[in-house]
């Protein structure tokens, strides 16, 4: 799997669980909500550009 098919799904996923958290949790919880997952995201980054880095070499 290439970095950008990767990247890709992952950024799918992270559009679709703001969308769950927008509408499941109460307002007051949103903004902690989409900063914890947009640090999920980043470390996923990390990791899968650590792992295909490791990959190619």
């Amino acid at each position: 799997m290439t970095f950008k098919k990767a990247f890709n799904i992952g950024y799918v996923a992270l559009l679709l669980s703001f969308v769950i958290v927008y509408f499941v949790l109460p307002s007051k919880y949103v903004f902690t909500a989409v900063i914890i997952l947009t640090l999920i995201f980043g470390a996923y980054q990390l990791i899968l550009l650590k792992t295909l880095d490791n990959k190619q070499k």
